[in-house]
């Protein structure tokens, strides 16, 4: 993945298509969150939240330090699966 480079326009809002190969690769749906963050070398780093643990951890809660039980963990994939989220 890489090796993979594109060059695409930035629209006047600010919006750029991510190229269906990447897309694809991440698990990203057309409908969903991800995460975007910007790295120590000024890099775009795009990743999907994938579990209920992912997301408290980008929640940086202290209560949220122990890993979600399988009653959470059920709770969480259906609310995703409701609302089109992975």
């Amino acid at each position: 993945m890489s090796n993979m480079s594109y060059t695409y326009s930035i629209t006047s809002k600010g919006q750029v298509t991510i190229p269906k190969e990447f897309r694809d690769k991440l698990g990203l749906d057309k409908i969903g969150k991800a995460t975007i963050r910007l790295n120590d070398k000024n890099e775009i780093v795009l990743t999907p939240p994938k579990t209920l643990a992912d997301v408290r951890a980008l929640l940086n809660k202290p209560t949220f330090k122990d890993a979600p039980s399988e009653k959470e963990e059920t709770i969480g994939r259906s609310l995703a699966q409701q609302y089109g989220v992975r």
